[in-house]
């Protein structure tokens, strides 16, 4: 048996499982590659971070180097493919919140491979619910809409209430960036009433799916609309739903797309002041994606208020330092 491990960003200590260097892999090292994946997708709501996007490559390697080096039967090579293949799905979200988009497709292709192997749709829905966010933030509202129907056909009958709240957002998204208005809200409310069905305690990668997200999601819908003002308002919504500590990151989230819908409202005071609450995440969480959506917000408040802009501008060089 071996452990190795490795440091990100210099405070966050993860730790590789200890699988067999030769002879044979069982559940009891399935059991520990599961461990892994949810410390990964803890630090990842915690902290986001492209130094997690590296480590859970890293983590995919010393897996397959064990499958290379060792022999199982058939019953743990199911589990090997579904294992890997959440891990790649993993990966592949990791790099897309890095802004690192080819990277993101790449690990979702080898998922994909994966969920085929272990003839498990609920895993393929989970990549194709990711790729469709995917297509969101690209400006690809059909193809969001494409994937995310893709996934409900693959799942129709034998999916969590969940993962249809999540996948009807997915779709409501979709229909928004391509301002479709009333789509979207036709899948908005699918989304709520597959919600109203949910009980009992969600997977580790579907723990996000929350009032809170619900929410999110409404609020990110109607921002793509153009309603900025009810944008805002699902979105303090959230915020009073915030899902505390665990989730920072969608915190920090919460923060900077609610300065931005605010300063689309013409609220620039309180955008500024909002702004600011997202900088007080900072560094604890370190998320590129939002990053870059906290500096369009400075560059965007510097353009309509100079003054409040270049404050703001001030703080922000202040809290990157």
């Amino acid at each position: 048996m071996h452990r190795r491990n490795f440091v990100l960003s210099g405070a966050l200590l993860f730790l590789l499982p200890a699988l067999p260097e030769t002879g044979r892999l069982g559940m009891s090292d399935i059991a520990r590659i599961h461990e892994g994946e949810a410390q990964l997708t803890e630090l990842d709501s915690r902290h986001g971070s492209a130094e997690i996007a590296g480590a859970a490559a890293r983590y995919i390697a010393h897996v397959e180097q064990a499958m290379r080096r060792c022999i199982y039967g058939s019953r743990v090579q199911a589990e090997l493919d579904q294992s890997l293949g959440n891990l790649c799905a993993l990966a592949g979200w990791l790099s897309y919140d890095s802004g690192q988009h080819d990277k993101a497709r790449h690990w979702w292709d080898s998922g994909l491979r994966h969920s085929l192997l272990a003839r498990d749709s609920t895993l393929q829905a989970r990549i194709w619910s990711y790729m469709a966010r995917q297509a969101v933030d690209l400006g690809h509202g059909s193809e969001a809409v494409a994937i995310a129907r893709a996934a409900l056909d693959a799942t129709r009958n034998r999916r969590d209430p969940r993962l249809s709240a999540l996948l009807h957002n997915r779709t409501a998204l979709g229909h928004a960036v391509d301002g479709r208005a009333a789509r979207c809200e036709e899948s908005l409310a699918r989304a709520q009433k597959a919600w109203d069905r949910v009980s009992g305690e969600a997977p580790p990668w579907m723990a996000f799916v929350t009032p809170h997200e619900m929410l999110s999601q409404g609020s990110l819908c109607y921002g793509q609309l153009g309603r900025h003002a009810r944008a805002v308002e699902w979105r303090r919504e959230a915020i009073e739903q915030d899902d505390g500590p665990a989730f920072q990151r969608n915190s920090f989230a919460d923060q900077v797309l609610l300065a931005q819908q605010l300063l689309a409202s013409g609220e620039v005071e309180e955008a500024t002041a909002t702004g600011a609450k997202a900088l007080g995440f900072l560094p604890r969480v370190r998320s590129p994606r939002w990053n870059k959506a906290l500096s369009g917000f400075r560059d965007d408040l510097t353009a309509r208020a100079p003054r409040q802009g270049e404050e703001f501008a001030d703080r922000y060089r202040k809290a990157f330092a």
